[in-house]
């Protein structure tokens, strides 16, 4: 930053803290809102707009397993992470627009055609405002923030430290949880997120995170990404998600095949299934909302396969009615209880397949050779969940496995990029510069 500059910045810094002072007098509100905003132009100050915003980044990666955590409680569509991403966004779009980007060309492909598409159904609905309102936080999730990311492009080490941000949230969450206790009801745990569910879905994300950070993290560290891991299966049990469990089951049989050491992907899977049957003693045989439990068949399971048999045949009867272009979304997308049917009802398998193209954009890394390609896990586990939930748009989801669509971008013989982006800033080239 130049003198005038900095200069300019702090002449403007001095008089908003005054008009803060004003503000302060006002009352509790204004004295909190008051303090909030001294603090951040503070920080603006002293550290300046690129690393306040890859900090507010990284409290969105943080807090992003947190969906319940919200700064209106009344605003259910709007959370903590949500927040801090815009303010990291906007702090960061100097450094976006000069970035040199690339852009996997499926994902281009199928972002366009899912906006395309999700305008097209809105617009063939009997509620078009509606459908519109519901339908837009499709690409909002799946395209808004891989393409945040992938003009950013971070370093492959602040994508670690990224990682690890949403680890330690996914941690908290499960802290969280074992503080406040079981729903009394169900014998579940749901944790910083709306529903037992999100908690499971929350914890395979961080699973598929954890074994990119295996390899990523020096061998006399790695003892914290098993501690992770440990308190990872523990808050699959305790959300009582089968579907969860067995995408654990998936991933644990799926590394070998997929690494290319067949003794340390052995040595992973004998970890990881020590991990499962240490998650079964401590949760399964004491809990009877446990996910182990579950599985097995307890009083909790009955009458939610029912309501599963019933959502998916009540959405397939939907989908037939406009299997190409879809009737468009609305308050009930979430019913069909499969996220590849939801897409379909909402937009046909036109849409479909485009989403599936952006979706594959990030699991295909994993075939690649490149350092960041085991960031792939985590959407890879979460295509086999997506068969049994209904979490369609979610952003904690699409938080990680927008991690994974940079990957796509990263190649084995580029710069390790091991520099730190909070301390340097890249030569200016146009942000829609391919490479």
């Amino acid at each position: 930053m130049t003198v005038v500059g900095r200069g300019t910045l702090g002449a403007a810094a001095v008089l908003l803290l005054g008009a803060l002072v004003a503000l302060s007098t006002t009352g509790l509100v204004g004295a909190l809102a008051a303090l909030t905003c001294a603090v951040v132009v503070t920080l603006l100050v002293v550290l300046g707009p690129e690393r306040l915003g890859t900090g507010f980044v990284l409290l969105a990666l943080f807090t992003a397993p947190q969906n319940s955590v919200r700064p209106i409680p009344t605003a259910d569509f709007v959370t903590f992470s949500d927040l801090f991403l815009a303010l990291g966004a906007g702090l960061l779009l100097p450094t976006l627009l000069r970035r040199r980007s690339r852009y996997p060309m499926g994902w281009l492909v199928g972002s366009v055609g899912v906006i395309v598409l999700v305008l097209i159904a809105s617009m063939l609905s009997e509620t078009p405002g509606i459908d519109l309102f519901y339908g837009i936080r499709l690409p909002a999730a799946t395209v808004a923030l891989p393409l945040f990311f992938l003009m950013w492009a971070p370093s492959r080490r602040l994508i670690d430290v990224l990682a690890w941000c949403y680890v330690a949230g996914h941690v908290t969450s499960t802290a969280y949880a074992v503080v406040t206790g079981q729903d009394p009801a169900t014998g579940r745990y749901d944790g910083l997120t709306t529903h037992y569910n999100f908690f499971g879905i929350a914890g395979t994300v961080t699973a598929g995170l954890l074994i990119h950070l295996y390899h990523r993290t020096p061998r006399r560290w790695r003892w914290v990404v098993w501690g992770a891991g440990l308190a990872t299966v523990g808050s699959v049990s305790m959300s009582g998600s089968r579907a969860a469990v067995l995408v654990l089951a998936m991933l644990v049989v799926l590394y070998p095949l997929l690494e290319r050491s067949l003794l340390s992907g052995y040595l992973v899977v004998a970890g990881g299934l020590g991990l499962v049957f240490v998650g079964n003693a401590l949760l399964g045989s004491t809990s009877e909302g446990s996910a182990f439990s579950r599985i097995r068949g307890d009083s909790t399971t009955s009458f939610s396969d029912n309501e599963r048999t019933v959502a998916i045949k009540t959405g397939w009867s939907r989908f037939l009615e406009h299997p190409i272009l879809g009737g468009g979304f609305d308050a009930h997308a979430y019913d069909a209880h499969n996220v590849y049917l939801e897409i379909a009802i909402g937009i046909g398998v036109v849409g479909l397949a485009f989403h599936l193209l952006v979706f594959s954009t990030g699991v295909l890394p994993l075939f690649g050779t490149g350092p960041l390609r085991r960031l792939g896990y985590a959407p890879l586990g979460y295509a086999a969940m997506c068969m049994l939930t209904n979490s369609i748009w979610d952003r904690f989801v699409w938080m990680g496995i927008a991690l994974a669509v940079v990957a796509a971008v990263d190649r084995p013989d580029d710069p390790p990029g091991e520099q730190d982006d909070m301390t340097t800033t890249p030569t200016a080239v146009p942000a829609g510069a391919s490479a």
